[in-house]
C-alpha cells in the first residue's frame, strides 16, 4: 500500500485540460489557494506523517514548476498542523477547545526525501508526530495557514485490531497441494478482534519478511502478495489467502539478486521468516481503488475525503505480524537452488 502521486499529476493536468464550449478557460487566471493532502496513521507506528502540499499556476512550462519547491510546498513558517483525538460521542461540531480528549501539534521536518520523479524530490518536507495515537478517539485534522486564514480539514478512526493466527506453529514450511500441484502456505487473520477499538480493516495484504545474513550483516526483504477485500461486516471473521512458493522463491530471486554477489545464510537466533498482513481503512481502500489504472476510456473523478482541499487522510495497520523462527529444510533447498550465495546451514 504504497504512496503515490497520481492525485497530484491528475489535479495538475486537470487544472490545464478543462474546458467548455460556452466558457473561455485561462490556466492563469486568478489563482485560489488549493491544498493537497497525504495523511495515513498507524498507531503502531513511532511516528506518524502528514504530507502537505499546494497547486500552482502560472506562465511557462507547468512540468518545470514542478520541479521547484516553492511550487508545491509551503513554507516552515506558513502552516500549523494538527491533530485532535475525540470520543464519538463528543465529536458533533469539532469542538477543539472544550471536547478534544487529544490535542498533538505536528512538528516540521525536511529530513524525509522522497523518491526522484518529475516533481521536486531533494527535500520533501513533512509533518510529523511522535505522539502516542489511541484507538478509542477519532482523529480530526486541521491545517491552518497562518498568512491567508485558510483552513483544511478531515476526519479518520483507526484501524482496530486483529490477529495473524495462521501457520499457527513457530515451523514455516510450504505444503503441497495435489489440487494445484504446488506448494502453498495458507494464510489466515481474523477481520477484527472481539471489543477491540476503532474500525475494521476493509483491505488487506499478506506479505513475508525473508531476514538472512550478508556478508555478515542482517539484512531482509518483503515478499510482497496481493490485496484482499474485507466482505464482512461482524467481528471475529476469518479470512485467508494461499501464497505459493512458486512466487515466494520468484521474488527473492529478484530481489536478493539485485544486491549482486555476497555470502548469505539464513539466520539460527531470531526470527528468519514473519509474516505480516497489512490492514486500512474504507477511506484508503477506496482511494487506492480509485487510483489503480485500469482499462478504460472512462475518466474516474479524483477521490478525496479532505475538506477544502484534496487528497487522503486515513489509517491502516502495518505491524500485524506472527514470527516463525524454524523452517522445513525444503525451504532452505529451495531457496540455495536459486544460486544466489546462500549456504546451508540446516537447523538440528
Amino acid at each position: 500500500m504504497k504512496k503515490n502521486l497520481t492525485l497530484i499529476i491528475t489535479l495538475i493536468i486537470s487544472i490545464f485540460t478543462l474546458n467548455s464550449c460556452d466558457v473561455e478557460f485561462d490556466p492563469n487566471g486568478k489563482w485560489q489557494e488549493t491544498t493537497i493532502v497525504y495523511g495515513v496513521l498507524d498507531q503502531d507506528a513511532d511516528t506518524n506523517f502528514i504530507r502537505v502540499q499546494k497547486c500552482f499556476l502560472g506562465e511557462g512550462n507547468y512540468i518545470e514548476f514542478a520541479k521547484q519547491k516553492d511550487s508545491i510546498y509551503y513554507h516552515q513558517d506558513e502552516l500549523e498542523v494538527s491533530l485532535y483525538g475525540f470520543y464519538e460521542w463528543e465529536s458533533y461540531g469539532w469542538d477543539t477547545i472544550n471536547n478534544a480528549r487529544q490535542k498533538i501539534y505536528l512538528n516540521y521536518t525536511e529530513s524525509y526525501t522522497k523518491p526522484e520523479g518529475g516533481f521536486y524530490s531533494d527535500i520533501a518536507p513533512v509533518y510529523f508526530t511522535t505522539t502516542k495515537l489511541i484507538p478509542d478517539f477519532i482523529y480530526f485534522l486541521v491545517i491552518k495557514n497562518l498568512k491567508t486564514g485558510n483552513v483544511v480539514t478531515s476526519t479518520t478512526k483507526l484501524v482496530a485490531d486483529y490477529v495473524v493466527n495462521e501457520p499457527s506453529n513457530s515451523r514455516f514450511e510450504f505444503k503441497y497441494n495435489p489440487t494445484l500441484k504446488q506448494n502453498q502456505i495458507i494464510c489466515k487473520w481474523t477481520n477484527q478482534s472481539f471489543n477491540t477499538k476503532g474500525v475494521m480493516g476493509r483491505l488487506y495484504q499478506p506479505a513475508i519478511k525473508f531476514s538472512f545474513l550478508e556478508n555478515g550483516q542482517v539484512q531482509h526483504i518483503f515478499i510482497d502478495f496481493s490485496t484482499i477485500s474485507n466482505p464482512f461486516s461482524d467481528v471475529d471473521r476469518t479470512l485467508s489467502y494461499i501464497a505459493t512458493e512458486r512466487e515466494f522463491l520468484s521474488q527473492i530471486k529478484e530481489k536478493i539478486g539485485k544486491r549482486g554477489v555476497a555470502e548469505r545464510k539464513f539466520l539460527l537466533d531470531e526470527p528468519t521468516f514473519e509474516l505480516y498482513v497489512y490492514g486500512c481503512n474504507e477511506d484508503l481502500k477506496a482511494y487506492m481503488e480509485n487510483n489503480t489504472p485500469e482499462i478504460s476510456l472512462t475518466e474516474r473523478p479524483i477521490y478525496t475525503n479532505i475538506n477544502n482541499g484534496v487528497g487522503i487522510f486515513a489509517s491502516r495497520r502495518i505491524h500485524i505480524k506472527r514470527s516463525y523462527s524454524t523452517w522445513k529444510e525444503a525451504v532452505e533447498f529451495a531457496v540455495d537452488d536459486l544460486g544466489l550465495g546462500f549456504v546451508n546451514v540446516i537447523q538440528p
